[in-house]
This record gives structure tokens, sequence and C-alpha cells, in this order.
């Protein structure tokens, strides 16, 4: 009884919630595989659902057209990758059974609790990114561009 709840549950999810994050958010629901963001892409409100997935996030060339840029992602096992440059301010917040977080600060590990990490020049840069996992799984690993 429960599973087909469960998956009448998850299609409703996958068919309203484009209509309820708005239109200045963008929405990408590929469920399986990979999300690269890399070259000139413009950061602003994004959110990504997965069932197992990876993202890469590299915010070299990336544009940043107005304000603060939030990103959430949402999967069962994520896998995050994340290439950040000196100006570019990063709050990192993760929510899931297992975390494993390799950042700017060290390695940490996670078992049933919040994950919270951000760079030292977050509250000063002019560019920030809000990066947001909910996951039963969760891999981010943030590293300085060279």
């Amino acid at each position: 009884f429960v599973g087909p709840m469960l998956l009448i549950g998850l299609g409703l999810l996958l068919i309203l919630r484009p209509r309820i994050v708005g239109p200045d958010v963008i929405l990408e629901i590929p469920i399986l595989g990979d999300i690269r963001k890399t070259g000139i892409w413009e950061v602003t409100q994004h959110e990504i659902w997965w069932f197992v997935g990876s993202s890469r996030l590299d915010f070299t060339e990336a544009v940043f057209p107005k304000g603060d840029a939030v990103i959430k992602i949402f999967g069962f096992v994520t896998d995050v990758k994340v290439i950040l440059p000196d100006d570019i301010g990063l709050r990192v917040s993760s929510s899931a059974f297992v975390n494993e977080y390799s950042g700017l600060h060290g390695k940490q590990e996670r078992f049933l609790s919040l994950l919270e990490d951000q760079s030292t020049n977050y509250s000063s840069a002019e560019k920030r990114v809000d990066l947001q996992t909910v996951a039963f799984v969760s891999e981010i690993k943030v590293r300085p561009t060279f």
C-alpha cells in the first residue's frame, strides 16, 4: 500500500513542481545522469531533482546577473563537485542520512545531521552562491581554482 502511494506522490510532485517554483527558477528533473554547468552560464535560482545523479558546477566563467544565487539539489544519491574562484563566496548546507564533504576547510563526514560550511569571504563577496542539498546520501567536493 505504501509503495504505490509513494509513486503516486512522486508523480504528482514531478507534474506540479514546475508550477510551484515560479518563473524565475530554473528547474531541471533529469532523474538519472549528469548535469554540467561549465564555461559561460548564468547563475541564478536553480533547482535540480535527481534520483541518482552527479552535478558539476564550475563558477570560473559563470555570469551572476543579480543578487545572490541559490542552487538547490534534491535526490536520493547526489554527487556535487564545485570549482570555486577566489572572488565568489559559497555557503553549503546539506541535509542527508549520510553526508561526505570535502571543502575549503577540510573533510567532514556526517551521519543523520546537518552539514554546513561557508567560504571565509562569503559575507563580503560581491558574487555569492548558496548551495543546498537534500538527499539520502550526499557527497560534495569543493575545490578552488588554481
